[in-house]
């Protein structure tokens, strides 16, 4: 899309004219009627049509048309139609907050990339990275079901359902040399909201830092009653503005428990938070008897108050279970902070491992103010 960026309005149109009176059509009045189409709507819209908007009209028609033209699309019309952005941003609609500010910001890329087989088409629409997490948006088509995420029977293998087809099932990515990308969490599943599309989310990544700013990745997405999987190679791009790396290695101690931050990650739509500890947990005089302490959760708190928890907030089923190293991924806040702090806490298991919960139905947090520890942010 860069050659688009200068362009004006009526540039614009020139040149989708163009690019349309070289496609070769089966009917002669093809082209003229995308273009009364486009024209159309430019009138609309008073005059005013944004870049984004005319490339996107244009390629409506054109996918209006598909099941005509398919067939007669010529080299000089594919090529053209691969600047498009043909599919909408996933992401942007998301629930997540990291993913869909990353989509509001222009922050993400678009491969465009789809493969057909035995009927069913499967496309990667968008791939965001920043070093932390690595995500991905599909989209289905093919299958009348809106799902699309079938059902894992096995975790260990990710085994999925065959019984649809069509319903797809764990997506592998692999590095260029053939290792799996290494990560600490990930998800995968159907996207609230928008039929046949599917997200695959990696977070906490381990193997991907030495491959620089930009490199392929390999994604094979089996597919019910399909023999052989959907094969993508994408490149990912990293994010590189508004970074912050910190190996702050601060903490503090209560008793024989001690904590240490060893990283601080702040991207524009993620943090990340590696810490290390030993000891005893901490307990106050309310955890004893019938009662003890969760496993130690850490809040961030900015500067100006605002407070933010990981964004997985599972707990073992064990009293004062020990983690000699965490590794939490955190939304980011408002603005970027003068200052993190640290904020440690319990929640408090009763004798059959039920959570205390406060007035508001939320745990019952227990705090521990010398355990606190703040990072200055440059």
């Amino acid at each position: 899309m860069e050659k688009w960026q200068n362009q004006t309005e009526k540039q614009m149109l020139e040149q989708i004219r163009s690019s349309i009176g070289k496609v070769q059509f089966p009917v002669g009045s093809y082209n003229e009627q995308i273009m009364n189409r486009i024209e159309h709507m430019e009138i609309k819209r008073g005059g005013k049509l944004f870049k984004k908007t005319l490339a996107s009209a244009c390629v409506a028609v054109m996918i209006g048309l598909g099941t005509v033209t398919a067939g007669f699309i010529s080299p000089v019309w594919a090529d053209t139609l691969s600047q498009f952005p043909v599919f909408s941003s996933i992401f942007k609609h998301m629930e997540d907050p990291g993913l869909k500010l990353a989509a509001e910001k222009g922050l993400t890329t678009s491969p465009n990339m789809s493969v057909t087989k035995d009927g069913v088409t499967l496309s990667v629409t968008e791939v965001f990275y920043d070093g932390t997490r690595l995500a991905f948006g599909f989209k289905r088509e093919g299958v009348m079901d809106e799902r699309v995420q079938a059902q894992i029977t096995d975790h260990k293998t990710h085994d999925f359902d065959q019984s649809t087809k069509g319903m797809v099932g764990w997506p592998v990515v692999t590095l260029p040399s053939g290792e799996p990308v290494s990560f600490g969490s990930a998800s995968t599943g159907d996207v609230h909201g928008q039929p046949h599309t599917l997200l695959l989310e990696l977070n906490n990544l381990r193997n991907t830092a030495a491959l620089g700013d930009e490199f392929k990745v390999d994604i094979q997405v089996p597919v019910a009653q399909i023999a052989e999987p959907f094969e993508f190679q994408v490149t990912v791009k990293k994010l590189t503005e508004g970074i912050i790396n910190l190996t702050p290695d601060q903490g503090a101690s209560r008793g024989s428990f001690h904590y240490r931050v060893k990283n601080l990650d702040i991207t524009p739509v993620t943090m990340r938070l590696i810490i290390t500890s030993e000891g005893e947990v901490p307990a106050s005089p309310e955890q004893t008897g019938e009662y003890a302490p969760t496993e130690v959760f850490y809040e961030l708190v900015d500067d100006v108050g605002n407070v933010i928890n990981p964004g997985q907030m599972g707990y073992g089923m064990g009293k004062a279970l020990r983690h000699p190293i965490l590794d939490n991924i955190y939304d980011v806040f408002p603005q970027k902070p003068k200052t993190v702090t640290v904020r440690p806490y319990t929640c408090t298991f009763d004798s059959e491992f039920n959570l205390l919960l406060d007035g508001n139905g939320e745990r019952l947090k227990t705090y521990y103010k010398e355990l606190e520890t703040t990072i200055v942010i440059p």
